[in-house]
Formats: structure tokens, sequence, C-alpha cells
């Protein structure tokens, strides 16, 4: 569960530094970037801190909405899963969802649009245009960070 999920973000920080070569190499992305010399040890001290409350959290507050067919959603996925995940979405009551390949991207989003057509979403007041929270919003998230 979820200390399994922990080990495995820990094992892949400090996996990267595993011989010299790759030591050395980390320490002078972090100069160039200008994070702290300590700054991994400072990042599993933050992975070892999060609690289910937190897990929960962030599920109410960003994964739940996806699945919500109110909300506005653009997924990309490997080409050999496009129908498959088309498909689950339509199952689980969708409407007019677009497949955009992806040499048809860059058209897809500014092309005219149409009654038939899936557009970007209008901008919601007060909310973020991606993410409007209509479904998520059932499920009130009690923790301090929401309240």
């Amino acid at each position: 569960g979820l200390e399994n999920s922990k080990a495995s973000l820990a094992y892949q920080l400090i996996s990267g530094r595993s011989s010299k070569l790759n030591a050395a190499t980390n320490q002078f992305v972090k100069t160039f970037k200008g994070e702290k010399m300590d700054y991994d040890k400072y990042l599993l001290s933050k992975i070892r801190d999060v609690s289910e409350e937190d897990v929960i959290h962030v599920i109410i507050k960003h994964l739940v909405q996806i699945f919500d067919p109110s909300s506005k959603l653009a997924i990309t996925c490997p080409t050999n899963k496009l129908d498959s995940v088309h498909d689950y979405f339509v199952n689980r009551g969708w409407k007019n969802l677009k497949k955009v390949k992806e040499e048809e991207l860059f058209t897809a989003f500014v092309a005219e649009k149409t009654d038939d057509e899936v557009c970007l979403p209008d901008k919601v007041p007060g909310m973020s245009m991606f993410l409007p929270g209509a479904f998520a919003a059932q499920f009130k998230c009690a923790c301090p960070r929401c309240i």
C-alpha cells in the first residue's frame, strides 16, 4: 500500500546516486538548477511524512473529478491504447469524445467550433478552466488544507 509506494519513491531517488559518476552528475545538475545540496534528504523526509490523509486529500481534490462526465478532460495515451481508453470513458457516460491522432494534435484545438465537436471549455468563474470540480465538490474534503 502506501508504505510500498513511499519506499518505491525513495528507492528511485537513491538509485540515481548508486555510482560515483551518477552522484557527481546529480550534484552538478542540482548546482545548475540552484537546489541546495541536501535537497534529496529534504525530499526523502517529505516522502516519509506523507500520511493516508494526505493521499485521500489528493485523490479527492485531483483524481476523482477526472472520472466525472461533466468535467473537461484531455487524455494522452499510447496510440495502441487509444481505442480502449476512449471506450472506457464512453462506457462511463462521457459523450462527444474526440479521438485525436498525434499528427492532428495541433489542428484539433484551433479548428473552428461546430456543434458536434469537443472544444476547449469555457472558463468557469472562480475555478480552473480545466478542473471545474463539480463532481468532486460532493466529496467534501475536511482536511486542514481545504477548510
